[in-house]
């Protein structure tokens, strides 16, 4: 029951997005994997033109504007671009509107080793509806967000800026912005404030601070002023301090695991200098990384003993300089919990590369310095993160508070939980779907998660899209059997996103025998005219249970969605009075195993057009003959959806019809046919993603013919 990397210079090309552009993606190949919470695409693949070089991807997103919804005055700017180890192009670009930046709103577009863009993900904002001056002053402003932020005795550190920003939900605003450092319970804090320049709410706070070979460890002799005096710098010997020999030597290793592993210098990519500063304040129980060097307290004893003494700790706020330069997560809410979660995830890769093997401790997350007097435990536990009493670690029962920066070490497990099913195999630990996840072993999945940073995670990237960004990697990298093992790991803890299948309803046509596995989603679409009176979608029958979901122009999720009725069992019902015309989609989503549910979407009270179809002719001289439409090679379907065929001929004749789709091994097979004993006949079928051809047959008689198609 329920309860109620390395960068390249700095391109300075920008481009705006004008509607007078000429389309260059083919509508027929476009595949949206994966949608933001405002409902633009957030990553597609496709045919989108030729990149000439890294300067001339704000021009191809002006020529792909239309994809994205772009209103026609939204800018981009390049901001670096890199050659993969495959040759394939990965350009990053920042968004602007109205001359200032968008926070959180940035793109990557992906080319082939021929030029061709392939893939675009990202956070895109379009202009409509956004604000263009503020009506409230930026002191006015900001000391009201600050407030709100519970932030107390705090200064200064810029002067305001009027930008405009993203926040945790996909929304769009614009807004005074300054960074505020103040001390709190945790100690030093840096954040960036967002204030509405229209209503002085606090719409987004960016953490600046992430707790967690060419070095320098210096001690802060417990004070807080920093770097501090230096102790130990590169090519010098051990000394007496066994803390910052540890900080030191520790930092040595993960320099030289991501150099090892991933060709990388420093985490800059560029041979920044690792500088650790140890002996952080006083009983201080805490490690972090604040944008420029990784800082250690050494614990009071009890709870921590000197965290430079931990491996992994070292390891994970190292990782946290790596996405700095690299994805940049965005450190609060879905993001910032990513951010979290890739420095454990490098931290255990990197551990494990330390040891020369894969244990029991390398999924546990600082073991070395988390209560000394407790053996075995842990700080957070990857292979079942509920162990440490607070991590969650199933995506639709995610903590959604603001605590905590909205989740951004309590749902790291999600994705920790991910990471380790990828390299292990197995199912979730306590049963919260039944997805078994093959084993890729730590060698690929630490590059897939790696290459996914580097390459195609943006500063708001979310679950799902680090879900369609480690499925691209695991594709560039190792292909289809490592990217079908990525998604079902993030199937496993509940991660929406893939590949979408959408299966195409037809009005008051019931799809029946559907089922689905614990934490799985169908997904369908109807797509209604104008003038309806009402829109009604009825899901019924079966065993288990099943949950119904309804949104308007994207397909919805546990957390984005207009319609919810979250009821026990399969039958549940959503009516809408005088519905939107355009595409209505539903989701099922299995809250448990089901079987045998029935769906229907009827909509009423207007003039339903006649279906518009494409229509080939031919003709045949006598009995046995063959023709194929639109021809022999047929065509191709990029999403689920239902193919319909209408054969009419000559009176006294016998014509057959027969849907044909194409196999891997590149052979035809029949699909569905119609064999009456006139000519005229008629096939529905509702089909995957793929290749098909009509073929119509003379079984007796001769003369013209007409056939009307249509597909998804």
């Amino acid at each position: 029951m329920k309860k109620a990397l390395t960068i390249a210079a700095i391109l300075l090309m920008v481009a705006t997005f004008g509607y007078a552009a000429p389309r260059y993606q083919d509508a027929d190949t476009v595949v949206i994997h994966g949608r933001t919470e405002s409902g633009a695409p957030s990553f597609v693949t496709g045919k989108f033109g030729k990149l000439a070089n890294p300067q001339a991807a704000a021009r191809v997103m002006e020529q792909n504007g239309d994809v994205f919804g772009a209103e026609g005055n939204e800018d981009f700017e390049v901001r670096s671009s890199r050659v993969d180890e495959q040759g394939r192009t990965h350009v990053r670009l920042q968004q602007h509107y109205a001359g200032l930046k968008v926070v959180g709103a940035d793109m990557v577009l992906h080319a082939g080793r021929d030029g061709e863009v392939y893939a675009i993900n990202g956070t895109f904002v379009p202009g409509r509806n956004l604000p263009l001056r503020p009506t409230v002053d930026a002191g006015e402003a900001l000391f009201s967000a600050i407030s709100e932020a519970g932030i107390a005795d705090f200064a200064f550190e810029t002067s305001p800026e009027l930008t405009y920003v993203v926040n945790g939900k996909g929304v769009a605003f614009l807004a005074w912005s300054a960074i505020v450092s103040y001390i709190d319970a945790e100690g030093e804090q840096s954040d960036r404030i967002f204030a509405d320049a229209t209503s002085k709410d606090l719409v987004a706070k960016h953490a600046l601070i992430h707790r967690a070979l060419n070095r320098a460890t210096y001690s802060a002799n417990n004070g807080t002023s920093l770097p501090g005096t230096l102790v130990r710098s590169e090519g010098s010997a051990a000394v007496a301090d066994t803390v910052v020999n540890a900080a030191h030597d520790n930092a040595g290793t993960t320099y030289n695991y991501y150099s090892t592993k991933f060709g990388r210098d420093s985490y800059n990519a560029a041979g920044a200098q690792l500088k650790s500063t140890v002996h952080y304040s006083s009983n201080y129980n805490n490690a972090y990384w604040n944008g420029s060097q990784m800082v250690y307290g050494d614990g009071d004893g009890s709870t921590f003993i000197p965290l430079s003494k931990g491996f992994d700790v070292v390891a994970h706020e190292l990782t946290h300089a790596v996405t700095q330069y690299e994805s940049n997560l965005t450190y609060s809410n879905e993001s910032g919990a990513l951010n979290e979660a890739m420095s454990d995830i490098m931290a255990a890769a990197a551990e494990a590369y330390k040891v020369g093997s894969v244990n029991s401790n390398t999924w546990k997350i600082g073991e070395d310095i988390y209560t000394p007097s407790t053996s075995g435990d842990a700080l957070r536990y990857m292979n079942d993160p509920i162990a440490d009493g607070q991590s969650y670690d199933y995506y639709p029962t995610r903590y959604t508070g603001t605590q905590d920066n909205g989740g951004v070490h309590l749902n790291s497990g999600i994705a920790n939980l991910a990471f380790y099913l990828l390299v292990q195999g197995g199912t979730h630990p306590r049963g919260k779907t039944s997805v078994v996840v093959p084993a890729l072993g730590m060698a690929q999945a630490e590059q897939i998660f790696y290459r996914a940073n580097r390459d195609y995670m943006t500063s708001s990237t979310n679950f799902q899209g680090a879900r369609n960004a480690t499925a691209q990697a695991a594709t560039a990298l190792y292909g289809a059997t490592a990217e079908a093992a990525v998604q079902k790991a993030w199937d496993a803890v509940g991660v929406p996103g893939g590949t979408v299948a959408v299966t195409t309803l037809s009005n008051n046509v019931t799809v029946s025998s559907l089922s689905g596995s614990t934490g799985t989603w169908k997904y369908f679409k109807l797509t209604v005219p104008s003038s309806q009176t009402s829109l009604k979608f009825t899901m019924s029958g079966g065993t288990g249970d099943a949950d119904l979901y309804v949104k308007r122009g994207a397909t919805p999720t546990s957390s984005s969605y207009d319609y919810r009725p979250y009821l026990s069992g399969n039958n549940e019902t959503v009516t809408v009075t005088n519905p939107v015309a355009g595409d209505w989609y539903v989701g099922i989503y299995a809250y448990s195993t089901y079987s045998g549910v029935s769906l229907n979407g009827t909509y009423s009270g207007g003039t339903t057009p006649p279906p518009t179809c494409t229509t080939y002719t031919g003709s045949f001289t006598g009995a046995g003959q063959s023709s194929y439409k639109p021809s022999s090679t047929g065509y191709v379907s990029s999403v689920s959806g239902t193919h319909t065929g209408a054969l009419t001929g000559p009176s006294g004749t016998d014509f057959d019809l027969y849907l044909q789709k194409k196999s891997t091994s590149g052979s035809w097979s029949n699909v569905k046919s119609s064999e009456g004993s006139t000519s005229t006949e008629n096939i529905s079928y509702a089909g995957t993603a793929g290749t098909y051809r009509w073929r119509v047959y003379s079984y007796s008689g001769s003369g013209s013919f007409s056939l009307c198609t249509t597909k998804p």
